[in-house]
């Protein structure tokens, strides 16, 4: 048993350091103290730190944002950290802000709060939403609901851009862990519903003053009201409000984190091990040389698009995932014709049926640009010429052909 364990310690052990580290609360398995520099805050400080753990191993703990100064116990002699950068990640700083109002207002163009404001009064013009933010408090049901929708929606939306996401891979273990982690307080959920459906979730966790949003997902037949801008005006104003420091948005070059970030920062793997074991020195050497060059190329391939091929072929290798939406939907036109009649053949049909399914997000655009109320509107089809449909709403009626099925 002893040859056994003493094997198995010279195998790299590999850990995340939010999701191993912080939302387990294990932190003084590796630092002594965590100082968030944005901030000037102590984060974590133990002296329960036991070095004899970290001896004659190695370990691989990976994406620790650079604005965190982690320090491993003063005790720990011969143990050392190699520090590999990786991706750049985006954070927002909301210590000066004391409200949404005046984080918009240093920080967004008034183009872009105008925009914002714009969206947010159509959605509630045209849908009348409900907003909850899930902290400390959700019943099963809801949970169950929101974590179903989630996944529906994530598959939907990486279907439209023939990408995959490993966030998928880990749904079965986030389901798992997230219900506990809402309840004690260490993650939310933030949920906006139409008539009580969710059609757009981010999931969060929480460290101390942090919040790191962790999950986007959005139904997609809603793209015009921008909900992802939306949802997170409404969770800057929620983390404000209970006195968060920071919003760690992590890595990703996407359009909303450029326009709502002031600040950016590294993340680095950290490879923490016991430099007084030749070999386990030796295999950490080779492997921080490794990540060296591997992340050191990443620029290369990206412009090489390689990126995106790799989303596309890992997404044709998880063919069961996407089995659903399989093939491109019908292709719409909208007749351009003013003070259109609603022919007198029409039959009154339901988007809730999965027939008509394809004709809800032309239906929201119509809403949005309108200024229709969704409970207003009904939607018909043309008995004579079934690939004719119609909104009819208080303000104009729409007509929709399909030119390809």
């Amino acid at each position: 048993m002893e040859n056994q364990n003493h094997t198995s310690n010279k195998k790299l052990h590999t850990l995340n350091f939010n999701v191993d580290l912080l939302e387990k609360e294990k932190e003084n398995l590796f630092y002594s103290k965590i100082l968030n520099r944005e901030t000037s805050q102590l984060m974590h400080t133990s002296n329960n730190t036991n070095p004899e753990y970290l001896k004659g191993r190695y370990f691989l703990v990976k994406e620790v944002p650079n604005y965190l100064e982690t320090t491993l116990a003063p005790s720990a002699n011969g143990i050392k950290t190699k520090k590999i950068g990786t991706y750049q990640g985006s954070l927002i700083n909301l210590q000066k802000y004391d409200s949404l109002n005046a984080y918009l207002k240093e920080e967004i163009s008034s183009q872009r709060r105008s925009n914002i404001n714009r969206c947010q009064k159509r959605l509630d013009l045209c849908i009348k939403p409900t907003y909850k933010m899930y902290y400390g408090d959700i019943s099963k049901t809801e949970y169950n609901t929101i974590f179903t929708d989630y996944k529906n929606m994530l598959i939907r939306r990486l279907a439209q851009k023939e990408s995959y996401w490993e966030e998928l891979d880990y749904w079965e273990e986030r389901f798992r862990s997230s219900y506990d982690l809402i309840k004690t307080k260490k993650a939310s959920v933030f949920v906006i519903y139409d008539n009580n459906r969710p059609i757009s979730i981010y999931i969060n966790t929480i460290y101390k003053t942090t919040l790191y949003i962790e999950v986007i997902a959005y139904d997609i037949d809603y793209a015009k009201f921008k909900l992802g801008f939306l949802s997170l005006t409404q969770i800057i104003k929620w983390a404000i409000e209970n006195k968060f420091s920071i919003i760690d948005m992590s890595k990703g070059d996407f359009y909303y984190k450029e326009r709502f970030r002031n600040g950016v920062y590294t993340f680095e793997n950290h490879i923490i091990f016991d430099s007084q074991n030749i070999l386990i020195r030796m295999k950490s050497y080779i492997l921080a040389s490794k990540l060296n060059l591997f992340y050191k190329s990443l620029p290369l391939l990206k412009k090489l698009n390689l990126h995106l091929w790799y989303r596309k072929y890992k997404k044709n290798t998880k063919k069961e995932v996407f089995k659903e939406h399989q093939g491109a939907p019908p292709k719409l036109v909208i007749d351009s014709i003013e003070g259109i009649e609603l022919p007198k053949d029409v039959q009154e049909i339901c988007l809730t049926n999965d027939n008509y399914s394809f004709l809800k997000e032309t239906l929201m655009d119509f809403l949005f640009l309108n200024f229709e109320y969704i409970q207003d509107v009904s939607v018909y089809m043309s008995q004579s010429h079934p690939n004719s449909f119609y909104f009819r709403g208080k303000n104009k009626t729409q007509k929709i052909n399909i030119i390809k099925v």
